[in-house]
């Protein structure tokens, strides 16, 4: 879990570093006002409003000033963290946000650790876990269909979905607690029929949660594209082609390419990592050979590997040698050799021309969106999906013990178990050794 210690007030820049037009200090914590206020020669700012004024050293008389600045002041309970929040609008300059820094740790604030301040709000309620997750995927958002993706899950879409069906699957529960706790009373129980309908509803939510999932990760994480073929079959040109920039030295000397080479493009709002690799082939210089050996490590590592060949390469072509990703078969070079022996099964194209290369797009879009959706999912975390996947197996290990006719014991425990598992995504469960985790993964500022 991160650092965290209830009681203190913890500061840190909360826009990126280096020179720009304004930087922003954030504080939070219950001597947010105590720590800041002799800083400044103006009084601090009303609850929910703020005010210019100088920041200076408090130390030196007469007071050095460190920079005019515009101080705001939210008071808890209605701030992000939920707790007394102030942020100092500074000129853009690292030599002033340093200062300032300095200045408020002297005061008695602590430095933040990386995601504290949406921990302090997951904390204290002001979000649930699977919105701060939803925080960190917004900041890091780089199409529009990611951002708004992310903002839909943080307004709680994929909270709102799970409290539904945990109302379901806790009345279901219900169900067999008052089995157990009623069993010598005279009072009527649910029958079998009715716990096997409300376990078909909650199993039908759940599998409805996990559509999409696909889809939606790409949407969050990216598409790993490794492009594989043999020397000279146009892997760089490809690579460019699709980049649309002449990132990659193409040349006809077989073993051009040794290193692996990246690149991202946007495609229908998903991106696409891609990575051009060495003409897989057995070679005894060794630098080539090391190049053939991070290929084939790249492309085991890929969601989607394009196995490109040309006409003159076909009979190198071994797009069965690498793990589990899709696998798009190119034939390239068309502008030369246009007709192609029968039989040949690929998607023809010309990285020099561009023919085809339409097609190709499509098919990388529609693998990352998945065959089942057109549209992301609710999920988009492997977390949440192995969550969901265990919550799913417990229920329909209770639905067959429901089934059998086996004690409610067992019934119940398995419902439980689902429960637990589903309240992991949203942290109403007990989520303390995955807190770390997921804040570490933040900046520092937020």
């Amino acid at each position: 879990m991160a650092d965290y210690t209830q009681g203190t007030t913890i500061a840190a820049p909360a826009t990126p570093p280096g020179r720009g037009g304004i930087s922003v200090i954030r504080l939070s914590g219950p001597d947010s006002r105590r720590i800041t206020a002799p800083l400044l020669d103006r009084p601090l700012p009303n609850a929910g409003s703020f005010r210019f004024c100088r920041v200076v050293e408090p130390d030196r008389q007469p007071h050095r000033i460190i920079d005019t600045a515009v101080v705001s002041y939210f008071p808890s309970p209605h701030s992000y963290t939920g707790e007394d929040v102030i942020e100092i609008s500074l000129h853009g300059s690292p030599v002033v946000v340093s200062e300032t820094l300095d200045l408020l740790y002297r005061q008695g604030a602590v430095p933040a650790s990386p995601g504290e301040f949406t921990l302090r709000a997951f904390l204290n309620d002001r979000l649930d876990l699977a919105q701060a997750e939803a925080v960190a995927d917004l900041i890091n958002a780089d199409s529009r269909e990611a951002a708004d993706y992310a903002m839909r899950q943080l307004t709680g879409v994929l909270s709102h979905a799970l409290d539904t069906v945990s109302e379901t699957l806790l009345r279901l529960i219900s169900y067999c607690e008052i089995e157990l706790d009623f069993s010598e009373e005279d009072v009527q129980f649910a029958d079998s029929d009715e716990k096997l309908r409300l376990s078909r509803q909650i199993t039908a939510d759940l599998t409805t949660l996990l559509d999409g999932y696909n889809h939606a990760r790409h949407l969050r994480e990216g598409v790993k594209t490794a492009i594989i073929g043999p020397p000279n079959a146009g892997k760089s040109s490809l690579f460019n082609a699709l980049l649309k920039d002449d990132r990659a030295i193409v040349h006809s000397t077989p073993g051009t390419t040794r290193d692996i080479l990246t690149g991202a493009v946007v495609l229908e709002g998903i991106r696409f990592d891609l990575y051009d690799t060495a003409g897989v082939r057995e070679t005894l210089d060794e630098i080539e050979d090391e190049g053939v050996r991070r290929a084939i490590y790249t492309a085991n590592k890929a969601d989607i590997i394009i196995s490109v060949a040309s006409y003159d390469t076909l009979t190198q072509v071994n797009i069965g040698l690498y793990g589990n990703a899709h696998i798009i078969a190119v034939i390239n070079k068309t502008d030369i050799n246009e007709f192609l022996p029968e039989g040949i099964i690929g998607t023809r194209i010309s990285a020099v021309t561009g023919a085809g290369l339409d097609t190709l797009r499509s098919q990388l879009v529609n693998i990352a969106k998945g065959s089942n959706s057109r549209e992301p999912g609710i999920i988009n975390r492997e977390r949440h999906y192995n969550a969901v996947r265990d919550a799913l197996a417990g229920l329909n290990r209770a639905s067959c013990a429901i089934g059998d006719n086996y004690p409610t014991e067992i019934i119940a425990e398995e419902l439980r178990g689902a429960l637990a598992s589903l309240h992991t995504i949203t942290g109403k469960g007990n989520v303390e050794d995955i807190l770390g985790q997921i804040f570490g993964s933040f900046c520092i500022g937020k």
